[in-house]
């Protein structure tokens, strides 16, 4: 009997075509002129947005019935700024650099723990090849993760993992998300730093080790993987993924709609103290 495999291609997304607005700016650190890479640039839940490079640039094609809507670009580290988007453009048309203010946080108060803390993996544990997820020929900002329900506060994220059915995507890089819910959806990270990392396994079990991130949480939370590069045709990254199981949410653009899946989940797990 032929085995059937089941690809779940949430990344990929047709977007109608319209007249647009092409922009193109850098995105610079407000005090010291730095440019600041991977900034989510995009329309409020509308599947409209991308990243700035490493080197701080992007390009945005802004159709021109969105022009009343609103662009955020948000970056860990900096204050998030919000404009009506036909404002954006024509600040852009002005001056090609917007600049974004530091954000200053308060550490973390060190709490010390006099127990021994339990050990447990948390999330989806499915090693399945018959049911794929995949960042397929997607581009920059697309966005795929579960939720994640705690046993006891405080909890520590000490590693990622992951099973890899097919990789041809070696280089490309991704960045690992965490945040907050609102309304049953993600709603602001809560990490004071990006992960950035690449996935360096063709198949089997990826691990991302996250001990020197300090990752503490309180609550439930999502973990997320996002694409930073626009992918070529020849670059796929299939996940394995499993019915049921963890809540599996998912959006195509920077700052676009989340979409939530109770029926099918992402392999995704993670090791966590507690």
């Amino acid at each position: 009997m032929k085995k059937i495999k089941i690809s779940i291609l949430f990344l990929l997304i047709n977007l109608s075509l319209f007249a647009q607005n092409s922009v193109v700016g850098i995105l610079k650190d407000s005090e010291t002129g730095q440019p600041i890479s991977y900034v989510n640039i995009g329309i409020v839940e509308k599947d409209k947005g991308t990243l700035s490079t490493e080197e701080g640039k992007f390009e945005l094609e802004i159709p021109l019935d969105l022009m009343n809507d609103t662009i955020k670009l948000s970056s860990i580290g900096y204050q998030s700024k919000s404009m009506i988007a036909k404002e954006f453009v024509a600040i852009l048309k002005a001056n090609s650099i917007i600049g974004l203010l530091p954000k200053v946080t308060e550490l973390n108060e060190v709490v010390v723990i006099n127990k021994k803390l339990k050990k447990k993996i948390l999330g989806n544990k499915t090693k399945s090849k018959k049911m794929r997820g995949a960042f397929n020929n997607a581009v920059a900002g697309n966005e795929v993760g579960i939720k994640i329900k705690i046993k006891d506060s405080p909890t520590y994220v000490k590693k990622f993992h992951t099973n890899v059915v097919s990789n041809t995507s070696e280089k490309v890089k991704f960045r690992l998300n965490f945040y907050s819910l609102k309304d049953g959806l993600p709603y602001e990270k809560i990490i004071k730093e990006d992960i950035i990392f690449s996935v360096n396994v063709k198949e089997g079990q990826f691990t991302l080790d996250l001990k020197e991130y300090n990752i503490v949480v309180e609550e439930d939370f999502y973990s997320t993987i996002e694409l930073l590069e626009n992918q070529k045709p020849e670059e796929k990254l299939f996940f394995s993924a499993g019915l049921l199981g963890n809540t599996m949410v998912y959006r195509y653009t920077s700052q676009g709609e989340w979409t939530k899946s109770n029926t099918v989940g992402i392999g995704f797990n993670y090791t966590v103290k507690y």
